[in-house]
């Protein structure tokens, strides 16, 4: 079928690196695999042969002739991943991310309980969460902040744009994510609250992440909000409007404040 451009399909067509996401899936029998843009089914077909189900998400009906060949424990939903990924069970995600939708699709996953994530990103998507650019100069990103809070990134190769047909814009990158263990700081700990309030006034879920994190009272969580010397303005703003640089004020006042009141 004819790839449609307005919705970022290009087919994987590189077996190799097929088989480096399926190898990065660390497949398990008892497996329940979330597969975001299964396209022809192709890799789908691969993963249903090594893991218990594979909810596939494709939001093309035009790939029904080819999606309805696939084995019985294959379940498809023809929907947009973003309006229905929190009401699926799994406990792995495979996804080729259409452009997009990167940037929805990751804060939906700070979100959601899995093990495993496997992942074709955008090459400059993938430099805005590593905080790097293609010549490793760092760079000033909030995803560079918020993604490693929640977890642990992995690149896995770099994947050429030939890899594709029709070839995209750009080359991607295979990364896997795993839900963090390490111990986070006091001010990651209050940017994971503000990340989780992301319908709130800045002020509130402040207000909120101190008096959780640090068990504080309501006063005392006041205070630490006022001891950031954040305007007026941005407190009354919505964290999910929060434009980059502002992010980045609100965490370097949060590391600078809490620096100080550990020395």
């Amino acid at each position: 079928m004819t790839p449609k451009f307005k919705l970022d399909q290009h087919f994987l067509k590189d077996e190799p690196v097929l088989n480096k996401i399926i190898a990065s899936s660390e497949l398990k029998p008892d497996d329940i695999i979330l597969e975001i843009g299964p396209g022809k089914g192709i890799l789908t077909s691969a993963l249903a042969k090594k893991a218990s189900k594979i909810i596939a998400i494709e939001l093309d009906p035009g790939f029904k002739p080819y999606l309805d060949k696939l084995p019985a424990n294959v379940e498809v939903h023809y929907n947009n991943a973003l309006n229905i990924i929190r009401r699926l069970r799994f406990n792995k995600i495979i996804a080729n991310i259409p452009y997009a939708i990167s940037e929805p699709l990751l804060k939906k996953l700070f979100k959601t309980d899995f093990e495993l994530a496997v992942l074709l990103v955008g090459k400059g998507f993938y430099s805005t969460i590593a905080g790097k650019d293609s010549k490793g100069s760092e760079l000033d990103s909030k995803w560079a902040v918020i993604t490693p809070i929640f977890f642990e990134i992995n690149k896995v190769t770099d994947v050429s744009r030939d890899a594709f047909e029709p070839r995209p814009r750009t080359d991607s990158v295979l990364i896997t994510l795993k839900k963090r263990e390490s111990k986070l700081s006091l001010a990651e700990q209050i940017i994971k609250e503000l990340v989780l309030q992301e319908d709130k006034k800045l002020s509130n879920a402040l207000l909120t992440g101190f008096a959780r994190v640090e068990k504080l009272t309501q006063k005392q969580a006041k205070e630490k909000v006022s001891g950031l010397n954040l305007p007026e303005k941005l407190l009354d703003k919505k964290i999910a409007y929060l434009s980059n640089r502002q992010f980045m004020l609100i965490y370097n006042s949060l590391t600078c404040n809490h620096r100080i009141s550990a020395e």
